[in-house]
């Protein structure tokens, strides 16, 4: 069965790709671990060299590779080229800074170290939403580490998946340094469980849901395989009474509705404190109301369409489960007519916090407003939910910020500002978001053996 690329702006097909053959699966395993023994022993300088020319090329290409992202799944152009270039940073972050967060760690005290070694084939189940950069982020420091990997990409973003493996290959990437799996979605449950049982992966990584997560973790489990997951996420974004409320509402719409609202980092529940409740209900509305919408090749729109219908059709049944919930819509609520996955950009408050639907995450243009008395509420609904990915605490009181920010179950925490990654520094969740860490010093090392050399 073909794998489909289809324009969520207009909704005629991009091209089909066939599905990999369980012969091509095995061609492509057996190829990896070839690759991966002589990768292993290539020189740090090598590896980092190659990721310089990565950086490079992606530079190079950000306006083809933009195309070919916003055309896949929709996101508006400006925003494709800024993930291709944050994909060019990170390489070249990783080439310079990379060899010293894999150096050796001596052990004050003791004649010993800690040695950075590669584990193996890593199996990376990648999603669809930051095609570039959400496997770029996975790959660069994996492979720098002396890893290779198998990539299972998106059903949807095939001709990203295939121009990655391209673009390793240009950069001088060895056979079995980076290969590309064709599975659709039918298989993938049955092929992702054979894959991770096999001898020759050593690892796994999954960005995507917390059930996908969770059948991957045991699979792997059941072997006693190392599994770094990054799952879901219902961020909050805290708004107190003495915060920039004008920049909270700027960087909050960004927060909510950049990539289409299609982001696990995204903010998605907006605790603000009752005093300026009302007001901030006010501004948000009109902010979010005001984005354009359009074709996501327009460089003025800010809103495109959702990746797949599918999506639209949840999001449409989330919002009326949100007003079953007592919740208000007071800015959106609707699909738009025409051909297209657009839905509004959508505000609701005043729903129940506890209700199921509201313990869902949204993955769709939708921003749940609520209202809180205290710090301790606020942290009390801040957490009341089964992920833990990030949150967002706005509040003129520094040492109030770091007291909130202490207190909330979440892999990141950002003050006056909103959740995003970076290449120099760690991301992760905690609960239902996952565990492991990618980027920066800590994501180095995530997939390798810290192996302990004692003596001289």
């Amino acid at each position: 069965m073909p794998l489909k690329s289809i324009n969520p702006a207009t909704g005629q097909l991009i091209a089909e790709y066939p599905a990999d053959t369980a012969q091509q699966i095995e061609q492509k395993l057996a190829a990896a671990w070839e690759g991966w023994q002589a990768w292993s022993r290539t020189p740090l300088a090598t590896r980092s060299a190659l990721l310089l020319r990565l950086g490079d090329l992606l530079e190079q290409r950000a306006d083809d590779y933009a195309r070919l992202i916003t055309s896949e799944m929709g996101k508006p152009i400006g925003e494709a080229k800024a993930e291709v270039l944050k994909a060019a940073s990170g390489a070249r972050h990783f080439a310079a800074e990379g060899p010293a967060y894999l150096a050796d760690q001596p052990i004050a005290g003791t004649p010993s170290l800690v040695r950075y070694q590669p584990l193996g084939p890593i199996f990376g189940i990648m999603p669809w939403n930051l095609p570039f950069w959400q496997v770029l982020r996975f790959f660069i420091p994996t492979a720098l580490a002396g890893n290779v990997v198998l990539v299972k990409h998106g059903e949807t973003v095939q001709g990203a998946a295939r121009a990655i493996e391209q673009l390793v290959r240009d950069a001088g990437g060895p056979a079995g340094l980076y290969t590309n799996l064709a599975i659709p979605n039918e298989t993938i449950a049955d092929e992702a469980r054979k894959i991770v049982l096999d001898d020759r992966i050593r690892a796994v990584t999954l960005t995507g849901s917390t059930g996908a997560g969770r059948a991957v973790a045991a699979a792997a489990g059941s072997v006693g395989k190392k599994v770094v997951l990054e799952l879901g996420g219902s961020d909050a974004f805290i708004v107190f009474a003495d915060a920039d409320l004008d920049k909270a509402v700027q960087l909050g719409v960004v927060s909510r509705y950049s990539n289409n609202a299609q982001s696990c980092i995204a903010a998605k529940r907006f605790l603000v404190e009752r005093s300026v409740f009302d007001a901030y209900v006010s501004r948000y509305a009109t902010a979010a109301s005001a984005l354009a919408i359009g074709d996501p090749m327009d460089a003025a729109t800010k809103l495109g369409p959702m990746a797949r219908a599918d999506l639209v059709d949840t999001t449409e049944r989330q919002v009326r489960d949100a007003v079953a919930a007592g919740g208000r819509v007071v800015a959106g609520g609707k699909r738009l007519n025409g051909p297209g996955n657009y839905y509004e950009p959508t505000v609701i408050v005043g729903a129940d916090p506890d209700a199921p639907i509201i313990q869902e995450e949204f993955f769709g243009p939708v921003a749940l407003l609520f209202p809180f008395d205290s710090e301790d509420e606020a942290v009390s609904l801040a957490n009341a939910t089964e992920y833990g990915l990030g949150g967002a605490v706005w509040t003129s009181d520094a040492v109030r910020a770091q007291r909130v920010a202490d207190r909330l179950e979440a892999g990141a925490v950002f003050i006056n500002d909103f959740v995003r990654s970076d290449p120099r520094a760690p991301f992760g969740g905690v609960k239902g978001s996952g565990f492991g860490r990618e980027l920066g010093p800590l994501g180095a090392r995530e997939l390798t053996n810290a192996k302990l050399v004692w003596g001289s």
